[in-house]
């Protein structure tokens, strides 16, 4: 140990941030983050707070007056008056009703209760990270351009750590701490509920589509929100934590409310900035590992927050922070100025955007989460979880030189596709040393190699409220497996973002390489780029709910990724005759292995919905999810884990979900609106479930690998044996 803490010492020796990397573009844009926490970099917590705002007004408001102008305007007058008609309820009742509301949902502001926050951050932050690392020069850019028109923050959403600190480096750099979107599960926290309120969070329902008062008031709050007050709105466009690292669908039922006053002609403009947060380590991540597998959530409480604070003394590493280039609305939709409807002077309730205005929203946002995406950093941990999948995959153990010799490999791909990279290749050996032991609840070094750390034993024995199961029982044994697996997984699956198109494009030349085979004439060079993207097109619908790339982008993309292929000799491709050749090589493998897990999956669920077919016609989301886990389960239990195309990421729930909503989108499953219920759709043509099936098994069967968890089941029944 003293040894590994030697060679860390050392990296942190030749300079204050491990972000530098080695010459070109790429080191000079790493070199753009400050770590704000460092010495001499903190900020003071009682100086003079005098912000840049969002949008600039003759005269500002306070947070009282904001929610008296909205109780108070002629459109809550009118929205009152349409439900006092609809619901014969006197409008003494609604009034009250409506104050009662905005009451709940409103924010507040107190300068003493944010200072103290900031300097509790400070504190744990200096504790527990070893950087909070900002890329400076692009939220210079965004305070540039900020005061002209409503500014929306929309980050990426890992942590509940999100919340606090966009709040944190506002007060940095002086910009207006944004009224940030709060669920209400926040807001019942004893103590805690207030002071979120205090430092600018208003709250919102999870669900309100029942209480169409509530929705229309709470509607007319974030219009004023956005329109007339001048701090800036920030929520997650997600909706919700990402359990599994990588970015959601985007839900643009905020995103409209944000964007209303624009539409309706009241704002100029509205400039939305997508905020990228990467974490070297995300601090629930053996929570939603658990999570993942069906264990349910624990409440959040005070005492559950208290309780959590046991992690200051544990390590997580570096944060990351980065800025996109504002977009704005106007330029983005391509509007001149008389094309938006003057409606601003309609009642609430019939301020709702029309089908082409959301069809606009829905385009924003997938651009929002496209940026989020390409400004995540990729992290040593990231890639070094990815390598040690491939070699674990194949059977293969890995050595400290190894690791090094292919993580810095996986640096220049990354880069060569336009990613920023935290590695220290100066340093590359204690960065890796660093990175295990900072995860060392997921890896360790074991006589030289690197192997899963085993599961304590009160993980593998705790007891769990069967009731409260979100979906089968899984056994200790299980367990043991899929926890460390889902873990290295979810570390790989920052890096969809940059390997899902390329493995896609892998597998379409792997299968056109197969029937080139059989064929005595090729055809041409255009006929073989033809079919591969063809079949590339053909898994991006398959797992567009899955990775969130769609950009228009999509041809130019096509080139970087087959050029990329074609450099690292992956590929080769006979530009006179169109023959193409696939080569087993690490970037083949390396890229191969970030989809397997996401093919399992589809494969998997597929079968199960075969063998559930015969016995039963008609079943609920939580039945499928129990019959796919209980038939995993029964394949990962094979003596030496012997199944084919089965991995433990097949278990993880979140995934299935995604997995199953993405067949009903596309038709093979047909879901009730009613009753919830689901049912396989009849056969057709084109859209044939067993057809799917197949399909997912011969790309399975693509893959160079065989079993996935061999060597994890060896490493936990090994490890059970002992207990």
């Amino acid at each position: 140990m003293s040894s590994v803490s030697q060679e860390t010492a050392t990296a942190a020796s030749n300079g204050e941030s491990s972000t530098s990397t080695s010459g070109g573009a790429e080191a000079d844009y790493m070199r753009q983050f400050r770590n704000i926490i460092a010495p001499g970099n903190e900020t003071s917590m009682t100086r003079e707070f005098k912000p840049q705002v969002a949008y600039e007004f003759e005269k500002y408001s306070n947070p009282q007056q904001l929610k008296q102008f909205v109780l108070r305007s002629d459109k809550m007058r009118a929205l009152l008056e349409h439900y006092a008609r609809e619901t014969k309820q006197p409008m003494r009742q609604l009034e009250q009703q409506a104050k009662d509301i905005v009451d709940e949902i409103g924010l507040d502001r107190n300068m003493a209760i944010i200072r103290w926050c900031g300097i509790a951050i400070t504190a744990i932050g200096k504790r527990i990270c070893d950087g909070i690392y900002v890329n400076s020069t692009s939220m210079a850019n965004v305070r540039k351009e900020m005061g002209h028109c409503p500014v929306l923050y929309l980050p990426s959403h890992r942590s509940y750590m999100d919340f606090i600190l966009m709040s944190y480096i506002c007060y940095y750099y002086d910009i207006e701490i944004p009224g940030i979107a709060a669920g209400m599960d926040f807001h019942s926290m004893f103590g805690m509920g207030t002071m979120l309120r205090k430092t600018g969070a208003f709250f919102m329902r999870r669900t309100f589509s029942n209480d169409e008062l509530y929705w229309d008031i709470f509607r007319e709050y974030m219009y004023a929100l956005v329109a007339n007050y001048h701090i800036g709105v920030e929520f997650f466009i997600e909706g919700t934590r990402s359990r599994n690292f990588k970015a959601l669908v985007p839900k643009v039922g905020l995103l409209s409310m944000a964007l209303l006053p624009y539409f309706t002609g009241e704002v100029p403009d509205v400039m939305i900035v997508p905020v990228s947060v990467a974490y070297e380590r995300v601090l629930e991540e053996q929570l939603f590992v658990y999570e993942l597998l069906g264990v349910p959530k624990p409440k959040e409480s005070t005492k559950g927050f208290f309780k959590a604070l046991k992690i200051i003394d544990e390590r997580f590493g570096k944060m990351f922070l980065d800025f996109g280039a504002p977009i704005s609305a106007k330029e983005f939709f391509g509007h001149h100025s008389g094309e938006r409807m003057q409606r601003a002077g309609l009642g609430g309730s019939l301020q709702k955007l029309n089908r082409q205005e959301i069809e606009l929203v829905k385009q924003l946002a997938n651009e929002i989460i496209y940026q989020q995406q390409r400004r995540i950093v990729i992290s040593t941990f990231n890639m070094l979880c990815l390598l040690y999948a491939s070699k674990l995959y194949g059977q293969h153990s890995v050595n400290l030189d190894e690791l090094a010799r292919g993580i810095l490999h996986m640096k220049r791909i990354f880069e060569q596709l336009g990613a920023h990279v935290s590695t220290c290749t100066k340093n590359i050996k204690a960065d890796i040393i660093d990175a295990v032991e900072i995860h060392k609840n997921i890896l360790e070094f074991r006589v030289g190699r690197l192997q899963f750390t085993p599961l304590a034993v009160d993980q593998l024995v705790a007891k769990i409220d069967i009731k409260r199961l979100k979906a089968h029982a899984l056994c200790p044994k299980t367990m043991a497996v899929a926890v460390p697996m889902l873990a290295l997984q979810l570390y790989v699956n920052p890096c969809m973002f940059w390997l899902a198109r390329p493995a896609y494009l892998l597998l379409a030349a792997l299968k056109e390489q197969r029937r080139q085979q059989n064929l005595d004439v090729i055809g041409s060079y255009e006929e073989t780029l033809s079919a591969l993207r063809n079949h590339v097109n053909t898994m991006d619908a398959l797992f567009q709910h899955e990775f969130i790339i769609e950009s228009n982008r999509e041809a130019a993309e096509f080139k970087t990724h087959l050029q990329l292929l074609l450099d690292e000799h992956a590929l080769e491709l006979n530009m006179e005759n169109g023959r193409i050749s696939v080569h087993d090589n690490e970037c083949f493998r390396v890229i191969l292995a970030a989809l397997a897990p996401f093919l399992c999956l589809y494969y998997q669920l597929a079968v199960t919905l075969r063998q559930m077919t015969p016995n039963v016609a008609e079943f609920s989301g939580k039945e499928l999810l129990v019959r796919v886990q209980q038939h995993v389960e029964q394949l990962l239990q094979q003596p030496g884990g012997a199944a084919s195309h089965v991995h433990p990421y097949c278990l993880a729930l979140d995934n299935l979900n995604i997995a199953i909503y993405a067949l009903v989108q596309s038709g093979y499953l047909l879901k009730s609106r009613d009753t919830g219920l689901m049912r396989i759709a009849p056969a057709t043509t084109d859209k044939c479930l067993r057809q799917l099936e197949l399909q997912l098994l011969e790309y399975c069967q693509l893959m160079p690998f065989a079993q996935y968890s061999t060597a994890a089941n060896e490493q936990a029944h090994a490890h059970i044996a002992k207990l």
